[in-house]
Protein backbone atom coordinates (compact mmCIF):
# COMPACT_ATOMS: atom_id res chain seq x y z
CA UNK A 1 0.00 0.00 0.00
CA UNK A 2 1.40 3.39 -0.98
CA UNK A 3 -0.24 5.83 1.37
CA UNK A 4 0.48 9.32 2.61
CA UNK A 5 -0.63 10.13 6.12
CA UNK A 6 -1.15 6.82 7.90
CA UNK A 7 -1.10 8.40 11.35
CA UNK A 8 -2.30 11.68 12.87
CA UNK A 9 1.29 12.91 12.96
CA UNK A 10 1.81 12.05 9.29
CA UNK A 11 -1.44 13.86 8.50
CA UNK A 12 -0.11 16.95 10.23
CA UNK A 13 3.11 16.72 8.24
CA UNK A 14 1.22 16.42 4.96
CA UNK A 15 -0.65 19.69 5.42
CA UNK A 16 1.83 21.67 7.53
CA UNK A 17 3.12 24.77 5.81
CA UNK A 18 0.48 24.86 3.07
CA UNK A 19 -1.98 27.71 2.91
CA UNK A 20 -5.24 25.96 3.66
CA UNK A 21 -7.65 28.83 4.04
CA UNK A 22 -6.93 30.04 7.59
CA UNK A 23 -4.86 33.09 8.48
CA UNK A 24 -4.19 35.00 11.68
CA UNK A 25 -5.90 38.42 11.59
CA UNK A 26 -3.49 41.37 11.58
CA UNK A 27 -0.55 39.31 10.29
CA UNK A 28 0.85 39.53 6.74
CA UNK A 29 0.34 36.33 4.81
CA UNK A 30 0.86 34.83 1.40
CA UNK A 31 -1.33 32.51 -0.64
CA UNK A 32 0.13 30.18 -3.25
CA UNK A 33 -2.45 28.92 -5.74
CA UNK A 34 -3.57 26.39 -6.67
CA UNK A 35 -3.06 24.87 -3.24
CA UNK A 36 -3.10 21.35 -4.73
CA UNK A 37 -1.94 20.15 -8.13
CA UNK A 38 -0.58 17.01 -9.75
CA UNK A 39 1.82 16.08 -12.55
CA UNK A 40 3.54 13.03 -13.94
CA UNK A 41 7.22 12.22 -13.48
CA UNK A 42 9.15 14.11 -16.16
CA UNK A 43 6.44 16.73 -16.69
CA UNK A 44 6.60 20.38 -15.71
CA UNK A 45 4.05 22.92 -14.49
CA UNK A 46 4.14 26.70 -14.70
CA UNK A 47 4.94 28.62 -11.55
CA UNK A 48 2.18 28.82 -8.95
CA UNK A 49 0.46 32.17 -8.47
CA UNK A 50 1.50 34.18 -5.44
CA UNK A 51 -0.83 36.56 -3.59
CA UNK A 52 0.67 38.67 -0.78
CA UNK A 53 -1.53 40.44 1.80
CA UNK A 54 -0.32 42.96 4.33
CA UNK A 55 -1.35 43.13 7.99
CA UNK A 56 -4.53 44.98 7.00
CA UNK A 57 -5.54 42.26 4.58
CA UNK A 58 -4.81 44.43 1.54
CA UNK A 59 -3.23 42.69 -1.43
CA UNK A 60 0.22 44.05 -2.27
CA UNK A 61 2.97 43.33 -4.79
CA UNK A 62 5.08 40.56 -3.22
CA UNK A 63 8.25 41.80 -4.90
CA UNK A 64 10.95 39.27 -5.66
CA UNK A 65 9.81 35.72 -4.92
CA UNK A 66 12.30 32.97 -4.11
CA UNK A 67 11.15 29.40 -4.73
CA UNK A 68 12.18 26.10 -3.20
CA UNK A 69 10.94 22.53 -2.74
CA UNK A 70 10.25 20.67 0.48
CA UNK A 71 11.63 17.50 -1.15
CA UNK A 72 13.87 17.96 -4.19
CA UNK A 73 13.95 14.22 -4.85
CA UNK A 74 10.21 14.39 -5.64
CA UNK A 75 9.70 17.94 -6.92
CA UNK A 76 12.28 20.30 -8.39
CA UNK A 77 11.33 24.00 -8.24
CA UNK A 78 13.33 26.61 -10.13
CA UNK A 79 14.46 29.14 -7.53
CA UNK A 80 13.76 32.20 -9.69
CA UNK A 81 11.02 31.23 -12.17
CA UNK A 82 9.06 28.93 -9.86
CA UNK A 83 8.54 26.35 -12.60
CA UNK A 84 8.04 22.90 -11.04
CA UNK A 85 9.31 19.60 -12.43
CA UNK A 86 8.28 16.12 -11.32
CA UNK A 87 11.21 13.86 -10.48
CA UNK A 88 9.71 10.79 -8.78
CA UNK A 89 6.39 9.66 -7.37
CA UNK A 90 5.32 11.21 -4.08
CA UNK A 91 4.22 14.58 -2.77
CA UNK A 92 6.12 17.76 -1.92
CA UNK A 93 5.46 21.44 -1.35
CA UNK A 94 6.42 24.24 -3.73
CA UNK A 95 7.46 27.00 -1.31
CA UNK A 96 7.39 30.71 -2.14
CA UNK A 97 9.28 33.19 0.06
CA UNK A 98 8.83 36.98 -0.18
CA UNK A 99 8.66 39.92 2.21
CA UNK A 100 10.06 37.73 4.99
CA UNK A 101 7.20 35.21 4.94
CA UNK A 102 6.42 31.96 3.15
CA UNK A 103 3.48 30.32 1.47
CA UNK A 104 3.28 26.94 -0.21
CA UNK A 105 1.22 24.62 -2.37
CA UNK A 106 1.08 20.84 -2.39
CA UNK A 107 2.03 18.93 -5.55
CA UNK A 108 1.46 15.22 -6.08
CA UNK A 109 3.90 13.63 -8.55
CA UNK A 110 2.61 10.54 -10.32
CA UNK A 111 4.64 7.84 -12.06
CA UNK A 112 3.85 7.23 -15.78
CA UNK A 113 1.34 4.56 -14.74
CA UNK A 114 -0.32 4.29 -11.35
CA UNK A 115 -3.18 2.31 -9.87
CA UNK A 116 -4.55 3.40 -6.51
CA UNK A 117 -6.83 1.34 -4.31
CA UNK A 118 -9.27 3.97 -3.08
CA UNK A 119 -10.31 1.99 0.01
CA UNK A 120 -7.53 -0.27 1.22
CA UNK A 121 -8.81 -1.59 4.58
CA UNK A 122 -12.06 -3.49 4.07
CA UNK A 123 -13.99 -4.73 7.10
CA UNK A 124 -16.78 -7.15 6.26
CA UNK A 125 -19.05 -9.77 7.81
CA UNK A 126 -19.36 -13.29 6.43
CA UNK A 127 -21.56 -13.15 3.34
CA UNK A 128 -20.80 -9.49 2.53
CA UNK A 129 -19.67 -8.60 -0.98
CA UNK A 130 -17.87 -5.51 -2.19
CA UNK A 131 -16.09 -4.40 -5.36
CA UNK A 132 -12.67 -2.89 -4.70
CA UNK A 133 -12.70 0.77 -5.84
CA UNK A 134 -9.58 1.74 -7.82
CA UNK A 135 -8.32 4.72 -9.80
CA UNK A 136 -5.86 4.38 -12.70
CA UNK A 137 -3.75 7.33 -13.91
CA UNK A 138 -1.56 6.99 -17.01
CA UNK A 139 0.66 9.32 -19.01
CA UNK A 140 0.74 7.37 -22.32
CA UNK A 141 -2.33 7.04 -24.56
CA UNK A 142 -4.34 3.86 -24.44
CA UNK A 143 -6.46 1.89 -21.95
CA UNK A 144 -4.63 0.05 -19.17
CA UNK A 145 -5.54 -3.54 -18.39
CA UNK A 146 -6.67 -3.95 -14.77
CA UNK A 147 -6.90 -7.21 -12.80
CA UNK A 148 -6.96 -8.40 -9.20
CA UNK A 149 -5.34 -11.20 -7.21
CA UNK A 150 -5.00 -12.65 -3.72
CA UNK A 151 -3.25 -15.69 -2.29
CA UNK A 152 -5.50 -18.65 -1.56
CA UNK A 153 -7.25 -18.14 1.77
CA UNK A 154 -10.41 -19.06 3.66
CA UNK A 155 -11.37 -15.46 4.50
CA UNK A 156 -12.54 -14.10 1.14
CA UNK A 157 -12.59 -14.70 -2.59
CA UNK A 158 -11.91 -12.07 -5.25
CA UNK A 159 -12.97 -11.99 -8.90
CA UNK A 160 -9.80 -11.41 -10.89
CA UNK A 161 -11.53 -9.39 -13.60
CA UNK A 162 -13.87 -7.18 -11.55
CA UNK A 163 -12.32 -7.00 -8.07
CA UNK A 164 -15.57 -8.15 -6.47
CA UNK A 165 -14.80 -9.67 -3.08
CA UNK A 166 -16.98 -12.09 -1.12
CA UNK A 167 -16.38 -12.61 2.61
CA UNK A 168 -16.44 -16.33 3.37
CA UNK A 169 -15.19 -16.79 6.97
CA UNK A 170 -13.93 -14.71 9.92
CA UNK A 171 -10.22 -13.91 9.85
CA UNK A 172 -7.58 -11.62 8.45
CA UNK A 173 -6.42 -9.12 7.60
CA UNK A 174 -5.52 -10.83 4.32
CA UNK A 175 -3.87 -8.92 1.47
CA UNK A 176 -5.25 -8.43 -2.03
CA UNK A 177 -3.52 -6.77 -4.98
CA UNK A 178 -4.86 -4.57 -7.79
CA UNK A 179 -2.72 -4.58 -10.95
CA UNK A 180 -2.57 -2.35 -14.03
CA UNK A 181 -0.55 -2.71 -17.23
CA UNK A 182 -0.07 -0.45 -20.24
CA UNK A 183 2.61 -1.17 -22.78
CA UNK A 184 5.78 -2.17 -20.95
CA UNK A 185 4.64 -0.65 -17.66
CA UNK A 186 3.06 -2.79 -14.94
CA UNK A 187 2.13 -1.42 -11.51
CA UNK A 188 0.23 -2.61 -8.45
CA UNK A 189 -1.37 -1.37 -5.27
CA UNK A 190 -2.75 -3.43 -2.42
CA UNK A 191 -5.17 -3.51 0.45
CA UNK A 192 -6.46 -5.92 3.06
CA UNK A 193 -9.71 -7.65 3.91
CA UNK A 194 -10.67 -8.54 7.46
CA UNK A 195 -13.86 -10.49 8.10
CA UNK A 196 -15.09 -9.64 11.58
CA UNK A 197 -17.44 -11.69 13.77
CA UNK A 198 -18.61 -9.81 16.86
CA UNK A 199 -20.06 -11.82 19.75
CA UNK A 200 -20.99 -8.99 22.11
CA UNK A 201 -21.53 -5.24 22.03
CA UNK A 202 -17.83 -4.50 22.42
CA UNK A 203 -15.19 -4.00 19.80
CA UNK A 204 -16.02 -2.85 16.31
CA UNK A 205 -13.63 -2.00 13.46
CA UNK A 206 -13.61 0.44 10.56
CA UNK A 207 -11.30 1.62 7.83
CA UNK A 208 -11.55 4.74 5.72
CA UNK A 209 -9.60 6.73 3.16
CA UNK A 210 -9.57 10.38 2.19
CA UNK A 211 -7.98 12.18 -0.74
CA UNK A 212 -7.48 15.83 -1.69
CA UNK A 213 -5.75 18.50 0.37
CA UNK A 214 -5.73 15.94 3.17
CA UNK A 215 -4.63 12.40 2.27
CA UNK A 216 -5.62 9.78 4.78
CA UNK A 217 -5.84 6.00 5.16
CA UNK A 218 -6.64 4.64 8.62
CA UNK A 219 -7.99 1.68 10.58
CA UNK A 220 -10.12 2.71 13.53
CA UNK A 221 -12.56 1.54 16.16
CA UNK A 222 -16.28 1.65 15.34
CA UNK A 223 -19.55 1.88 17.25
CA UNK A 224 -23.16 2.36 16.20
CA UNK A 225 -26.27 3.24 18.14
CA UNK A 226 -29.99 3.87 17.80
CA UNK A 227 -30.86 6.73 20.15
CA UNK A 228 -34.00 8.85 20.69
CA UNK A 229 -34.07 12.19 18.96
CA UNK A 230 -35.13 14.99 21.21
CA UNK A 231 -38.94 14.93 21.21
CA UNK A 232 -39.06 12.44 18.33
CA UNK A 233 -38.32 8.85 17.27
CA UNK A 234 -35.04 6.96 17.00
CA UNK A 235 -31.99 8.16 15.08
CA UNK A 236 -29.06 6.01 13.88
CA UNK A 237 -25.42 6.98 14.21
CA UNK A 238 -22.17 5.19 13.37
CA UNK A 239 -18.78 6.49 14.50
CA UNK A 240 -15.34 5.44 13.28
CA UNK A 241 -12.87 6.95 15.72
CA UNK A 242 -9.25 7.02 16.88
CA UNK A 243 -8.48 7.24 20.58
CA UNK A 244 -5.32 8.39 22.33
CA UNK A 245 -5.93 7.22 25.86
CA UNK A 246 -9.53 8.18 26.54
CA UNK A 247 -9.46 11.15 24.15
CA UNK A 248 -10.95 11.03 20.65
CA UNK A 249 -8.42 12.64 18.30
CA UNK A 250 -10.16 11.86 15.02
CA UNK A 251 -13.61 10.66 13.99
CA UNK A 252 -15.97 10.02 11.12
CA UNK A 253 -19.60 10.40 12.21
CA UNK A 254 -22.54 9.48 9.99
CA UNK A 255 -26.06 10.15 11.27
CA UNK A 256 -29.24 8.89 9.62
CA UNK A 257 -32.63 10.29 10.59
CA UNK A 258 -34.22 6.83 10.82
CA UNK A 259 -33.13 3.98 13.05
CA UNK A 260 -31.59 0.76 11.73
CA UNK A 261 -32.99 -2.72 12.36
CA UNK A 262 -32.31 -4.42 9.00
CA UNK A 263 -30.15 -3.92 5.89
CA UNK A 264 -30.90 -0.53 4.37
CA UNK A 265 -29.33 2.37 2.44
CA UNK A 266 -29.62 6.05 3.30
CA UNK A 267 -28.54 9.03 1.18
CA UNK A 268 -26.08 11.36 2.90
CA UNK A 269 -27.13 14.98 2.53
CA UNK A 270 -25.30 18.24 3.10
CA UNK A 271 -24.59 19.83 6.46
CA UNK A 272 -23.90 23.57 6.48
CA UNK A 273 -21.54 25.39 8.85
CA UNK A 274 -24.53 27.16 10.40
CA UNK A 275 -26.25 23.86 11.11
CA UNK A 276 -23.06 22.28 12.43
CA UNK A 277 -22.70 25.23 14.78
CA UNK A 278 -25.89 24.15 16.53
CA UNK A 279 -28.52 26.39 14.99
CA UNK A 280 -30.50 23.38 13.73
CA UNK A 281 -29.53 20.97 16.54
CA UNK A 282 -28.08 18.41 14.07
CA UNK A 283 -26.96 16.02 16.83
CA UNK A 284 -30.09 15.75 18.96
CA UNK A 285 -32.71 16.58 16.32
CA UNK A 286 -31.28 15.88 12.84
CA UNK A 287 -33.77 16.70 10.09
CA UNK A 288 -31.85 14.69 7.46
CA UNK A 289 -28.84 12.41 7.08
CA UNK A 290 -25.34 13.84 7.26
CA UNK A 291 -21.69 12.98 7.80
CA UNK A 292 -18.65 14.71 9.30
CA UNK A 293 -14.91 14.20 9.69
CA UNK A 294 -12.76 15.95 12.29
CA UNK A 295 -9.26 15.73 13.71
CA UNK A 296 -7.42 17.54 16.46
CA UNK A 297 -4.07 16.10 15.31
CA UNK A 298 -3.40 19.37 13.46
CA UNK A 299 -3.15 22.95 14.69
CA UNK A 300 -5.67 24.36 14.12
CA UNK A 301 -8.03 21.37 14.10
CA UNK A 302 -9.61 20.34 10.81
CA UNK A 303 -13.29 19.63 10.18
CA UNK A 304 -15.21 18.56 7.08
CA UNK A 305 -18.99 18.57 6.57
CA UNK A 306 -20.83 16.36 4.12
CA UNK A 307 -21.99 17.62 0.76
CA UNK A 308 -25.08 16.23 -0.92
CA UNK A 309 -24.66 13.03 -2.92
CA UNK A 310 -23.18 10.47 -0.50
CA UNK A 311 -24.62 7.23 0.80
CA UNK A 312 -24.36 4.89 3.77
CA UNK A 313 -25.41 1.26 3.34
CA UNK A 314 -26.03 -1.26 6.10
CA UNK A 315 -25.32 -4.62 4.48
CA UNK A 316 -25.91 -7.04 7.35
CA UNK A 317 -27.62 -7.00 10.76
CA UNK A 318 -27.16 -10.02 13.05
CA UNK A 319 -28.13 -10.68 16.68
CA UNK A 320 -25.35 -10.89 19.28
CA UNK A 321 -25.29 -10.89 23.07
CA UNK A 322 -26.86 -7.67 24.44
CA UNK A 323 -27.77 -6.27 21.04
CA UNK A 324 -26.99 -6.41 17.34
CA UNK A 325 -23.92 -6.28 15.10
CA UNK A 326 -23.95 -4.53 11.74
CA UNK A 327 -21.68 -4.22 8.74
CA UNK A 328 -21.74 -1.55 6.10
CA UNK A 329 -20.00 1.10 4.07
CA UNK A 330 -20.21 4.82 3.45
CA UNK A 331 -19.05 7.26 0.81
CA UNK A 332 -19.45 11.02 0.84
CA UNK A 333 -17.61 14.20 0.02
CA UNK A 334 -16.58 16.16 3.08
CA UNK A 335 -16.09 19.87 2.53
CA UNK A 336 -13.36 21.34 4.70
CA UNK A 337 -14.83 23.93 7.03
CA UNK A 338 -11.80 26.22 6.61
CA UNK A 339 -12.18 26.00 2.79
CA UNK A 340 -15.95 25.71 2.67
CA UNK A 341 -16.40 27.74 -0.53
CA UNK A 342 -13.24 26.47 -2.25
CA UNK A 343 -13.57 23.44 -4.57
CA UNK A 344 -10.10 22.34 -3.41
CA UNK A 345 -11.55 21.86 0.07
CA UNK A 346 -13.57 18.84 -1.10
CA UNK A 347 -12.39 15.55 0.46
CA UNK A 348 -13.76 12.30 -1.03
CA UNK A 349 -14.23 9.92 1.92
CA UNK A 350 -14.89 6.16 1.73
CA UNK A 351 -15.13 3.63 4.51
CA UNK A 352 -16.29 0.20 5.66
CA UNK A 353 -17.20 -0.93 9.16
CA UNK A 354 -18.35 -3.78 11.37
CA UNK A 355 -19.76 -2.39 14.60
CA UNK A 356 -21.93 -3.28 17.57
CA UNK A 357 -25.34 -1.62 17.31
CA UNK A 358 -26.16 -0.51 20.81
CA UNK A 359 -29.66 0.73 21.66
CA UNK A 360 -29.82 3.49 24.22
CA UNK A 361 -32.57 5.26 26.11
CA UNK A 362 -30.44 8.37 26.50
CA UNK A 363 -32.25 11.40 25.15
CA UNK A 364 -29.30 12.40 23.00
CA UNK A 365 -25.89 10.73 22.86
CA UNK A 366 -23.03 13.21 22.38
CA UNK A 367 -20.89 12.92 19.28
Amino acid sequence: MRRIGLTPLALAAAVAGCHLGTETPGVPHMIVAPVLDSLFVGDSLAARQVFYYDANGVQQNPGIVHWSSSDTSVLQVDSTSGVVHGRRGGFARAIAAAQGIEGSALAVVLPPLQITVLLDSLFLMTGDTMTVPVHVAHQAPGSPTVWFSATANAVFTIDSATGRETATAPGGPVRFVAHAALGADTVADSGTVEVVSLTDTIGGKAGYTMFGTVIRSVRTQARATNYPRRGDSLTFRVRAFILQGSRTVEAIVVTARDSVAAPVSFPIDSLSPTEAGGAADPVCRPNRNWGTWSTIATVPRLDALSRQGGEITITRVVPIAHGLAISGRFAFTGQRLDMYFDPLGALPIRGTFVAPLIPTLDRCEPV
